[in-house]
């Protein structure tokens, strides 16, 4: 079995090269699109290294452990997936992003072991993971959305619960995430998250309300 595996990846080695460019630039192309870290030249080069790696580890390894290379390929990549997660105060950036850079370099492990069809059978459906449920997102965004507010406001003026009964008031959901007092103002940052018209108009009767000494809105992906 070992000498009919070894004998497969020996076969057609430039058209598996040819090919994880390919699916690695189709995959990529996704994310330049989108502006994200890794693009179409990080993912192509990912989903090639990892046909590389895989045609070499059976060469390497035969006869004893084909795998002893390919099976650090996840490992290696898993750094390059962390290069891109960004954390913020309240957000999270780049986890699709590093989700893909994994996708790509099973894509290439795929390729190296000659299952073509299984790759690009693949790679069509993480296209349409990619491209459809980022439609379906957007468009519950529009039913939904989430703020993060910091808001400042006078210790003789107002209570806590004064500001959450305006949530409530709007049948917003919300959590509070920080609270501290400095002097005479008290400013806290909730987590807000209801209709959009909801979120329109707490923001303005913040505008309008004199008592309130600032605030701030940020929009928050998670």
């Amino acid at each position: 079995m070992e000498a009919s595996l070894f004998q497969n990846i020996e076969q057609h080695q430039l058209l598996k090269v040819i090919v994880a460019v390919v699916i690695g630039g189709l995959l990529g192309l996704e994310r330049e699109y989108r502006h994200k870290a890794a693009g179409m030249r990080t993912l192509t080069l990912i989903c090639l290294g990892s046909t590389l790696f895989t045609i070499l580890s059976v060469e390497l390894g035969y006869p004893g452990s084909p795998d002893r290379v390919a099976s650090n390929i996840l490992t290696g990549v898993g750094f390059i997936g962390a290069g891109v997660i960004f954390k913020g105060d309240f957000t999270i950036d780049g986890i699709t992003t590093a989700a893909t850079i994994w996708i790509a370099s099973a894509l290439g492990i795929a390729i190296g072991m000659s299952d073509f069809v299984l790759a690009a059978f693949s790679l069509v459906i993480v296209l349409g993971l990619l491209l459809g449920l980022k439609a379906l997102e957007t468009n519950i965004g529009r039913w939904r959305e989430k703020r993060t507010y910091t808001i400042s406001y006078p210790v003789d003026k107002y209570k806590p619960e004064e500001i959450t009964g305006r949530f409530k008031q709007l049948e917003l959901n919300y959590k509070l995430l920080i609270q501290k007092r400095e002097d005479a103002l008290i400013e806290e940052k909730y987590e807000v998250n209801g209709k959009p018209e909801a979120i329109t108009a707490l923001t303005d009767l913040l505008m309008a309300d004199k008592n309130i000494h600032h605030f701030t809105v940020q929009a928050n992906p998670l």
